[in-house]
């Protein structure tokens, strides 16, 4: 699992989810975007030049705040990488996707299994990941996990 650090992550529920879905191989789950377009404004944080990705959209991607890969496309990743077979590109997520995409035209099977409770814009009740969460928040996560084992958030909302 890759997980941001501003992230709090239901690990005992990722677990559940991955036990549930029964997929080992060619894995990738977390919110998945299979619709999405490169940011071609300049004044844009996630800005992408033609240079850098000539298509009109990206492949299928996981959002950052966290998401797993199946433990072949981990190690296909890193292979890639030693052998210097690996694009670089600055969005990790999207770099995911990318690299998971190329592995499928060689005839890797792909599984998106989309989580919808992964959150990538703060915390909504009954979160598996919530984004964007101060040392605090996490703390008082923790806390409401600990009293009642219900994923509630904290804060005024």
């Amino acid at each position: 699992m890759k997980t941001d650090d501003d992230a709090f992550v239901r690990v005992d529920e990722v677990l559940a989810s991955l036990k549930r879905i029964k997929v080992s191989h060619g894995l990738l789950y977390g919110l998945i975007n299979s619709d999405s377009r490169p940011h071609r404004s300049t004044e844009s944080k996630w800005y992408i030049s033609p240079e850098e990705w000539s298509e009109e959209t990206y492949p299928p991607w996981a959002h950052g705040p966290g998401y797993v890969v199946s433990r072949d496309i981990a190690k296909a990743v890193y292979k890639r990488y030693k052998e210097g077979r690996l694009k670089m590109f600055k969005l990790e997520d999207v770099a995911m996707g990318i690299w998971i995409a190329e592995m499928k035209k060689e005839g890797l099977e792909v599984k998106y299994e989309m989580e919808g409770r992964v959150h990538n814009e703060g915390c909504r009740d009954g979160y598996v990941v919530a984004h964007y969460q101060a040392p605090r928040e996490m703390l008082c996560l923790w806390q409401k996990l600990q009293e009642g084992n219900v994923a509630r958030c904290c804060g005024d909302r």
